[in-house]
């Protein structure tokens, strides 16, 4: 980190408020302007990226969405920067990848993250000059907010990304929760985000500008940078900023959320109706209040509470709602809102249809009477938790600092106390001091704070789910729409088409100067703050000794790490698929079930409890970051000192596993009730169609999905006979008998230091070389393989209706015969990084017109695909039809833009860097690499090809696999619509076929 000693010039105006370690672990100034109160933190976070936040405390008091349309409009241009998308091209040639911002019930952040601190420190000050001043013209709210279009239609940016709420079960429960426990009008109760009647009809341009006046404003403002940066430089650029806006903070300004809120006077229930394709399974949520977000013992008291409730299976509110053959949920979730005054919300999901008027009084009669008795509360595995809880703190300094450095910081900002700044600003950074005070809290305790906030007046919402309200809110839109076009009649749509032909124009006609975009731009790739991540192996005689007793394949990832993170591969392409579709339901139970340990049967609870005390955290799925679909992976983390507890469990998890009738059952109806919640999403639906309809039918993509094994799964609940047990132990004899790797990633040093390894602690790990039927060897993966290349030829195409949701979602791809080393590749990447690019071509084409939220290309070599994808759009056919004109345009001009161009080529490098932003990424894409192939250098010499690269070049080598994607007869389309579409879609789509999720399972 840099930080210098401070020169009198550059600090006369700001005073050091703050100066700590993060959980003793990172470095954070924070300091304070004399001059607008503005507030600026930066924290030494190591690695090779700055990410930096801009937050305000925003606060609104109806459902316009007024926070959320103004963070959508501050993007569309500033007084000094007036042009649309001008700072997200910038940003992009600064080496970064566009900006960012979200809006939440208390604040507005904007976000930016960029390779090294140069381009960052060019971006600021333009970032700046867009929060404080933003253009906020009426083409700008039209496009980007809400507008009728010439079929007299709804559209917007802002209006087709909340569609996808309005019929959500969780949000209409959410929604209905908060207005039961707030008074009305509340800041707290009112969706930030915008009701779409709201949108249409109350929300307005002057609404925005006089929320941004009283909201945006240095002495509400704070800025958080994160990552290696020169404290004294980066405050100086933002000192001559602050100087423009100083006339504009306002002279009185009541802080947000000073208000108190009342407590409920009595409890209230309320029982809702949800639309649903299929009236299974609903939702039920119990909310209270509970402490003020100032009283931070007892805020963190209740976090601790929380995770002792809900986490893993033997906590109470699993073992009562969860963990039975005839469960009341398939989830449960308690969570703590940092408010004035914070809320507690228990939600139950997957709760069958005949349950969904017991949950509430089965906590309260069971759950919560049972823990007035202190003795029921297992303090060992409270002290477990708490413990692991502590290393997790740690662990997050590695893997996601900044967000963890984000998220504090800002609630500090809205509800710490002034009065103790510092004070109160070092209890927050350092949870881990209160971690270990609350270690020593008896069980007495734990029973009074859970009696204080449970055992009063609360909310409870009941989302029913309900298939005839689908019917009816589909045919209230059809006539809501029929009405406004027969209002407008022929000349009022020729004039909101005209309108909004007008603001599309106003919003691009004007163009920064080449003087401009020349200034802000970063010419030189300087050299990195990357981590070292060295490559070791057993294979020959030179192995380390961290490895030589180890039977298998190993790698080892040398960083700089205080943990051991242990990830066993294995190779399941061998096993008959009848077996892998059994991998899901074993993964499900693995870490729920009795296990023999140290000779001896141990009932699932002692297990979960040894493991939460032995481990930091385990899990198990399918892939390798995401691909790589033959393999299994099991990983278990902990501390550096911990190798043995590592293995040992590893060799529990794998072996010692006790397959348990009763706990599978358990499993497979958990399984079967997300299914049931799964069906409600769009993304995920057409996410599951795709991968269907591209995957071969036995491939791993269809033998382990949630979706295509809901059948399957029911099935399995009808068995009685022990079959269930017979197959996942056959399946688990085919895993240990397969070809595996291990990937260990640590410390080499430091683990060496601290742990002394044995051959025995390794033994398991050998069954199959031991037995015969395999011989040690280097893990290896054909990208695409499971791919039906097949199904290209001649083109197919699939929807399905939703009733779920109003967005519509599409996918399609086609095939890319490249991998990482292909000799196309970087091309295409850079192609579809140029077309896909924050302020890009289809950004302002498809999104920027309120056609979609997203609209993206991805390259992944991988999988040997390319894919297009539409995400939340309000008009399918449109964003589709736009998406695919403006590259074929492109690819017959074959022309760029060169300030574009060069911004691509330097947003595709700073994403590359940005997977490997921290020690446990680097690490992940060091593990990637052995399957990949890839050389120690790819990066560099990848990134070195990337800046080089020329237009001709790409043209010549990406344009051919681009035009494929869009040629009907050589790719793959799915999409996903609300029922009432499917005849549009039909219609457009010559030859679509109208499918089921039904049809999809196995």
């Amino acid at each position: 980190m840099f930080r210098m000693a401070g020169s009198t010039a550059v600090r006369r105006l700001w005073k050091q408020v703050a100066d700590v370690k993060v959980n003793g672990d990172i470095p954070l100034a924070v300091y304070r302007s004399q001059r607008s109160e503005l507030r600026v933190a930066v924290a030494g976070v190591p690695g090779p990226m700055v990410k930096g936040l801009i937050s305000f405390a925003t606060e609104t008091n109806s459902d316009d969405g007024l926070p959320h349309t103004l963070e959508h409009l501050v993007f569309m241009g500033s007084k000094k920067y007036p042009w649309k998308g001008v700072l997200d091209i910038i940003a992009n040639r600064c080496l970064a990848s566009g900006t960012n911002a979200w809006t939440d019930q208390d604040h507005t952040a904007y976000t930016l993250t960029t390779l090294g601190s140069s381009g960052f420190l060019k971006v600021l000050p333009v970032y700046m000059d867009h929060v404080l001043a933003p253009t906020l013209t009426d083409a700008q709210y039209a496009t980007e907010v809400h507008h009728i279009n010439g079929d007299g239609e709804d559209a917007g940016v802002v209006y087709s990304e909340m569609q996808n709420y309005e019929s959500d079960m969780e949000s209409l429960v959410s929604w209905t929760r908060k207005g039961m426990m707030y008074p009305p009008n509340n800041s707290y109760a009112v969706e930030t985000g915008g009701r779409l009647e709201n949108l249409r009809s109350s929300c307005s341009n002057e609404k925005v500008r006089a929320f941004h006046e009283q909201f945006y404003h240095l002495s509400n403002m704070m800025i958080v940078v994160c990552g290696p940066v020169d404290h004294d430089k980066l405050l100086a650029i933002i000192e001559s900023s602050e100087e423009r806006f100083l006339s504009k903070i306002p002279k009185e300004f009541r802080r947000p959320f000073s208000t108190d809120i009342p407590e409920l006077k009595e409890s209230q229930m309320k029982k809702i109706e949800c639309p649903a394709d299929e009236s299974v399974t609903g939702v039920v949520e119990i909310a209270w209040f509970g402490p003020k977000a100032q009283e931070l013992y007892e805020v963190s008291a209740l976090s601790v509470l929380s995770d002792y409730l809900r986490d893993t299976a033997v906590s109470p509110l699993e073992k009562d709602f969860v963990q039975l053959e005839d469960p009341y949920c398939s989830h449960v979730n308690l969570s703590m809102d940092e408010q004035t005054k914070c809320t507690l919300v228990m939600e139950f999901s997957g709760v069958p249809v005949d349950k969904l008027e017991l949950v509430k009084d089965r906590f309260f009669d069971k759950t919560l009477r049972e823990h007035a008795d202190a003795s029921k509360f297992d303090m060992n595995r409270m002290e477990f938790l708490i413990n692991q809880s502590i290393l997790k703190c740690h662990t997050k300094m590695e893997t996601d600092g900044h967000n963890q450095i984000f998220h504090t910081l800002i609630g500090h900002q809205l509800y710490g106390d002034r009065d103790r700044f510092e004070e109160d600003l070092r209890i927050r950074m350092n949870e881990v001091d209160t971690l270990k005070k609350l270690a020593s809290e008896p069980a007495s305790f734990w029973s009074n704070l859970m009696q204080k906030y449970m055992n009063k007046p609360h909310v409870c919402v009941i989302g029913d789910p309900s298939e005839e309200l689908v019917t009816v809110l589909e045919q209230k839109e059809h006539q809501r729409l029929e009405a406004q076009k027969e209002s407008l009649g022929a000349d009022g749509l020729m004039n909101c088409k005209n309108k909004l032909d007008c603001a599309n124009k106003a919003n691009t006609e004007n163009k920064p100067s080449a003087d401009v975009l020349e200034e802000l731009i970063v010419q030189d790739l300087e050299k990195f703050n990357v981590f070292d991540i060295r490559l070791e192996d057993n294979f020959g005689s030179s192995a380390p000794s961290l490895l030589k007793k180890i039977p298998v394949p190993t790698f080892l990832h040398d960083g700089p790490s205080k943990f051991i993170e242990l990830h066993v591969v294995m190779d399941t392409s061998t096993i008959p698929f009848e077996l892998r579709k059994y991998l899901m339901l074993w993964f499900e139970v693995m870490f729920e079930s009795p296990a023999r340990i140290d000779g001896k049967v141990l009932p699932y609870e002692e297990v979960s409890v040894l493991a939460t005390k032995d481990l930091i955290s385990q899990s198990v799925g399918l892939g390798i970051a995401g691909y790589f679909d033959r393999f299994m992976t099991l990983r278990v983390k902990v501390d550096a000192k911990e190798l043995n507890n590592a293995a040992k469990w590893l060799d529990i998890w794998l072996k010692g596993v006790v397959f348990d009738e009763e706990r599978l059952k358990v499993a497979l109806n958990k399984l079967v009730k997300h299914a049931d919640e799964l069906r409600r999403d769009g993304s995920s639906v057409v996410n599951h169609l795709h991968s269907r309809t591209i995957h071969s039918d036995d491939s791993n993509a269809a033998a382990y999905s949630t979706l295509s094994l809901q059948k399957f799964h029911e099935k399995l609940l009808k068995e009685k006979n022990g079959s269930i047990v017979e197959k996942l132990t056959k399946l688990r004899d085919l895993v240990l008998s397969a070809p595996l790797n291990v990937h260990l990633v640590c410390d080499n040093e430091e683990v060496q230091r601290k742990n002394e390894a044995t051959e025995d602690m390794w033994q398991f790990l050998g069954q199959g070389v031991q037995n015969g039927t395999t011989k040690p060897k280097k893990l290896e993966c054909t990208a695409g393989e499971e791919i039906v290349w097949d199904r290209f030829s001649g083109g197919s195409q699939s929807v399905i209706g939703i009733g779920a949701t109003e967005s519509s979602f599409l996918k399609q791809s086609a095939e890319f015969p490249e991998g990482w080393n292909g000799d196309s590749t970087m091309e295409t990447l850079l192609l579809a990084q140029y077309l896909s690019q924050c302020e890009g071509p289809l950004w302002r084409a498809v999104r920027g017109k309120g056609l979609a939220y997203g609209a993206n290309i991805y390259v992944m070599p991988d999988k040997h695909l390319l894919t297009c994808s539409l995400y939340r759009c309000s008009q399918t056919v449109e964003a589709y039809e736009v998406t695919k004109n403006i590259v074929k345009e492109i690819l017959s001009k074959k022309s760029f833009d060169e300030s574009e161009f060069e911004a691509a080529k330097r947003s595709l490098i700073c994403e590359l860097f940005e997977s490997r932003d921290t020690v446990k990424t680097a690490a992940k894409e060091s593990i990637v690499g052995t399957l990949r192939n890839t050389s120690a250098s790819f990066l560099s010499d990848f990134t070195k090809r990337i800046w080089a690269a020329t237009p001709d070049q790409v043209f010549e080598k990406g344009g051919p696999h681009l035009e494929a994607l869009f040629d009907d007869s050589k790719s793959v389309r799915s999409i996903v619509v609300h029922p009432s579409k499917l005849k549009e879609l039909e219609s457009h789509f010559a030859g679509i076929r109208v499918t089921s999720l039904k049809s999809l399972q196995i």
